[in-house]
């Protein structure tokens, strides 16, 4: 897809296409991955290690080949397979979750460790900005997210760091909307407690 073309853009297309498809041309599903397999990859890209982001590219858009028949065209394919990237990444995760070796340290390493000393430390109001801006930081952030379900994690990457609405990370993950708004509210205060057993033992 062309940079900075909004995905809604080509709904009407894109159902000609997915009928066209569904009917027997299925060359054109060529069309629908030139089109959109920059915004999946750059989805993908924040949510999963480098060396899987291909992968689960891929496998987002054999699922969603799979799954045409239930796109219903009231949208653009773009926001629909970007749907399907989001559990897409989460099965990746849920995947890595059984297979503890390729998952984050599970615990803080010592660069962490001294990063949260001096966090914790901290007084002033630009200590604390640079502290943010360290990258210690995301190591931090990547720590937390590694001890939450494949779910909690994709919801708090698609509605903390991504921004997406509640009700939209709540149709990706297909959940209702109460669901999702619990899962943030466990998730979030899962990682704080985390965060605060790590303080304790400083």
């Amino acid at each position: 897809m062309e940079a900075g073309v909004n995905i809604n853009t080509y709904r009407h297309e894109d159902a000609a296409i997915a009928r066209a498809i569904l009917q027997g041309d299925v060359e054109r599903y060529g069309e629908l991955l030139e089109k959109y397999q920059d915004a999946v990859y750059a989805i993908v890209a924040r949510r999963v290690p480098a060396d899987a982001v291909a992968m689960v590219s891929q496998d987002t858009f054999v699922r969603a080949y799979q799954s045409l028949s239930g796109y219903a065209g009231n949208a653009s394919f773009g926001s629909w397979v970007s749907r399907i990237a989001i559990r897409s990444c989460c099965a990746f995760w849920r995947e890595q979750m059984r297979h503890r070796a390729r998952l984050v340290s599970m615990s803080p390493t010592q660069s962490q460790w001294q990063w949260i000393e001096q966090a914790a430390a901290c007084r002033k109001l630009d200590e604390a900005d640079y502290l943010v801006k360290h990258a210690e930081a995301n190591g931090i952030l990547e720590w937390l997210l590694g001890q939450l379900s494949a779910e909690d994690r994709t919801l708090i990457e698609s509605a903390y760091i991504d921004g997406m609405l509640l009700r939209e990370v709540a149709a990706s993950l297909e959940w209702s909307l109460i669901k999702t708004k619990v899962r943030a509210i466990r998730a979030r205060r899962k990682m704080r407690q985390l965060l605060e057993s790590i303080g304790e033992s400083l």
